[in-house]
């Protein structure tokens, strides 16, 4: 089980409770323990996700030397245009014969499986633009819509950095972002649909990576704690990421054309120990926080795992699959510093099927013209309507 499996209440502050009555007021939560015969696994019919360990069970793609060639190639003909980044598209970044594999590779990420590691990049020599062209070109081709998902903040970025940054690096923000510290990160959704995330650089120790099935998660929970299953189905309120307004309301999983989605953003609901939730919000039930709770358990006990090596790129569903991280240890000394970019891009392949309460926040974060993205190229923080 992973480590951050053991984290309570979402790192909920105890005064949380202040609003509950006497008898609720334990700030850890006590979550009935699901019998082990109800945790062990059950496979679905093609088998998926069995909760190994390692990325054993993963959706591996290795580039070939061929594809690799190809890549490399696309990679320097764009570099050699002087067009800017926010110009790459499946156009201007072809890829005659990875593109083909490249687009089954997302009707994959779309469908049951969900994700795909795409492995090898980094046995080519590029510098690091280089590397942040191939990461959208290829980003590109499995979904080609990118998202600006600080938007709703004012904030045009569609290239993240998730690495540990230094107090320094905060002196000018008061928001902190989870992403951007080296601590572990609990299980949760982004805000976008596709994630696809390259690794720059690895740290010296820790960071692995964890991907729960939505599906797996919510079988376990319904079969376990009925009650909790019907209470993360409950309209649950947080904190809305839009200057126009506070507050939004949603479910935090939804049942919806046969398949189960999740919509948990920690730093939301919950919120940090830099931004806690805020007053005007009603305090999380006990019962939330319970299914809260719950929620992490079940997601630990049936994830795959990846520890990310330099040059590896992984996009995976956000609303078909949960993500968290363990805590890590950089040392700069060495060069042993884990630094993530990240895109968050849709595709139309089930635009139509989504959940209504996802259709909004899609419009949001993608109805953009492309000429007004901004790559940020240096590893600044996360904003708060970037947060998840």
């Amino acid at each position: 089980m992973a480590p951050h499996a053991t984290y309570t209440s979402w790192d909920i502050p105890e005064d949380s409770f202040r609003q509950q009555s006497v008898a609720e007021k334990s700030p850890v939560v006590r979550r009935k323990v699901i019998p082990v015969d109800i945790l062990a696994h059950s496979e679905n019919e093609n088998g998926l996700f069995p909760g190994c360990q390692d990325g054993s069970k993963a959706n591996v793609m290795t580039l070939t030397d061929i594809k690799l060639e190809e890549l490399r190639s696309a990679v320097l003909g764009f570099e050699s245009t002087s067009l800017a980044l926010n110009m790459i598209n499946r156009t201007s970044f072809p890829l005659p014969t990875l593109a083909a594999k490249l687009r089954e590779m997302s009707v994959t990420i779309h469908g049951e499986t969900g994700h795909v590691l795409i492995r090898g990049i980094n046995s080519i020599q590029l510098t690091y633009l280089q590397k942040v062209i191939a990461h959208t070109g290829l980003t590109s081709h499995l979904a080609g819509k990118r998202a600006m998902s600080g938007i709703e903040g004012g904030d045009k970025t569609v290239l993240h950095h998730v690495t540990a940054l230094s107090t320094a690096y905060y002196a000018h923000h008061e928001y902190q972002a989870p992403s951007n510290q080296a601590g572990p990160l609990l299980f949760h959704n982004d805000l976008g649909h596709i994630l696809s995330l390259f690794t720059i650089s690895q740290s010296l120790t820790g960071g692995k990576f964890y991907l729960p099935h939505t599906r797996k998660i919510w079988e376990k929970i319904k079969d376990g704690r009925l009650d909790l299953a019907t209470t993360l189905l409950d309209d649950w309120t947080w904190e809305s990421p839009s200057k126009s307004k506070q507050i939004e309301r949603g479910p935090i999983v939804i049942l919806h054309e046969s398949r189960v989605y999740m919509n948990s953003s920690r730093v939301r609901i919950s919120g940090t120990p830099t931004r806690p939730r805020p007053e005007f919000l009603p305090q999380l039930t006990y019962k939330q926080l319970e299914a809260l709770d719950l929620l992490q358990s079940v997601a630990s006990d049936v994830s795959i795992s990846f520890m990310f090596q330099q040059g590896d790129m992984l996009a995976f569903n956000n609303f078909a699959m949960m993500h968290a991280r363990d805590s890590f240890i950089d040392d700069d000394r060495t060069g042993h510093e884990r630094h993530l970019l990240r895109l968050s891009a849709r595709d139309d392949l089930d635009a139509g099927i989504l959940p209504q309460l996802f259709q909004g926040r899609l419009e949001r974060l993608y109805d953009h013209e492309d000429k007004d993205e901004k790559f940020d190229l240096f590893r600044n923080p996360f904003m708060f309507a970037a947060g998840h």
